[in-house]
């Protein structure tokens, strides 16, 4: 059983299994409909969609140096090669996980 807050950002901790679905304490759920109403969900949304897109931008910024030391040619040391490669290597994922 794991404990998460809600919407990330509720302060209504719920428990939730993999294998057996959410579990509420006294008042848990009446809370998170308050929540929803009150508009938490879509700005819980909002914040999670400027954070992407923050990530995104530093991803793209990171490309962008990488690119820029990769077209310098060798004599790049091996740490900052393996960084750029560790860099790459996230961008795809990020793209991967949210497109």
């Amino acid at each position: 059983m794991n404990r998460i807050n809600f919407a990330r950002c509720s302060g209504v901790i719920i428990d939730l299994c993999k294998k057996h679905g959410i579990w509420f304490d006294c008042d848990e759920l009446s809370r998170i409909v308050e929540f929803i109403r009150e508009g938490g969900l879509e700005q819980s949304r909002s914040k999670e969609k400027a954070e992407i897109e923050e990530e995104r931008r530093k991803l793209r910024q990171e490309q962008m140096t990488a690119d820029i030391h990769r077209a310098m040619g060798p004599g790049i040391g091996d740490t900052e090669a393996r960084r750029i490669t560790g860099i790459a290597s996230a961008g795809g994922l990020l793209k991967f996980l949210l497109d």
